[in-house]
């Protein structure tokens, strides 16, 4: 039987100062939040209801509890995507409107790092990072919407600065459009995406160069691969723990999929896609996207929906959705995958995994 919860939950905003009438508290989430940034004032409140529904209770409960448990880390981005928990325990995310890369940690939230789309302010509605990610050698990876390029940061994660290191800006001299997740596979090729939200004015951009929106792959030599152009907007990417199955959300409205593809030879050759999420009846009558998607060590897929985060097992089968009462954009496993992290419009959340 399905069961549903709806958490109310008390906010608590904790501040060296007195709240502004320009950040209002939401009445219904819980945590603590410290902004060291004059641009994270927010000029309205979103409602927020947390909540869960279980399809198939046992493996449901097991993972979430009972009554799952819920924290809001912090609210006041723009638009927030690309959750990524440092070795340490900090969480990043971007802030893509904006042009930055906040840090939470311990109740308290900074910009981490500055224009971090190595592009002006106003070069698009979306000139920051997107997705982020660490390789092989605890190097943060940036998706750069403003520069349309994935890049690599050289400088420590305790002191992060530019410049970085271009990874790829090109597919066969043609600059790419936006880049926007990535996923690292094993042998240390970077599997991305490249939808067209980053660019000022979108599909109508006179920047286009390219006129598909592909997935593409850096090899470990640095040469750039196309490995699909099927999807009108690839968004969220995954590999499954054996890095035999690619996973890529679609988020064109006519579309809103998931699919998940095997990877036939060490050249990431792809074979025929299974849909694993079919959700274009539900676009415009319930808020979210097929947009970022994280995969536990168990192979358990975590995946951004219409609703909120759909939680899959390998086959398919739908166990549980999570709900914010506002659209997810993207998710991410704390290393230990005791937590789930999510960036749900302009608020920072966590609900613990068993």
């Amino acid at each position: 039987m399905n069961r549903f919860f709806l958490l109310s939950l008390v906010f608590c905003l904790l501040s060296c100062g007195q709240p502004t009438p320009s950040d209002p508290t939401p009445p219904d989430a819980q945590g603590s939040v410290e902004v060291a940034d004059e641009q994270a004032e927010v000029v309205q409140d979103l409602p927020l209801s947390l909540g869960v529904e279980y399809l198939v209770e046992v493996p449901a409960k097991a993972l979430l509890g009972e009554e799952p448990n819920f924290e809001v880390l912090h609210k006041g981005m723009e638009w927030a995507e690309g959750p990524l928990v440092l070795p340490d325990g900090r969480v990043l995310c971007s802030d893509v409107p904006r042009n930055h890369v906040l840090v939470h940690d311990k109740g308290y939230t900074e910009v981490y790092l500055d224009n971090s789309g190595s592009a002006p302010n106003d070069y698009s509605s979306e000139p920051g990072s997107n997705g982020l990610h660490l390789d092989q050698n605890n190097k943060l990876v940036l998706c750069q919407h403003g520069a349309r390029r994935v890049v690599r940061m050289e400088a420590p994660l305790d002191a992060p600065v530019g410049p970085f290191t271009v990874l790829a800006d090109n597919y066969r001299g043609k600059r790419f459009n936006s880049p926007n997740d990535l996923v690292i596979a094993k042998d240390g090729s970077i599997l991305f995406t490249d939808p067209i939200y980053g660019l000022p004015g979108r599909e109508k951009s006179p920047l286009k160069e390219l006129d598909y929106c592909g997935v593409f792959r850096i090899d470990p030599s640095g040469t750039v691969h196309l490995l699909s152009k099927q999807y009108l907007r690839p968004n969220g990417i995954g590999l499954s723990p054996d890095n035999k199955t690619l996973y890529v959300a679609d988020s064109d409205r006519s579309r809103l999929t998931l699919t998940a593809t095997p990877i036939l030879d060490d050249t990431f050759a792809l074979g025929k896609p299974v849909y694993l999420i079919k959700a274009a009846d539900l676009a415009g009558k319930v808020k979210g996207s097929t947009d970022g998607l994280a995969v536990g060590k168990n192979g358990r897929i975590f995946a951004t929906a219409p609703g909120g985060v759909w939680i899959l097992e390998p086959d398919g089968e739908v166990i549980a959705k999570i709900t914010t009462g506002l659209p997810v954009a993207n998710v991410e496993l704390a290393p230990d995958e005791d937590w789930l992290y999510m960036t749900s419009d302009y608020y920072l959340i966590r609900i613990k995994l068993s």
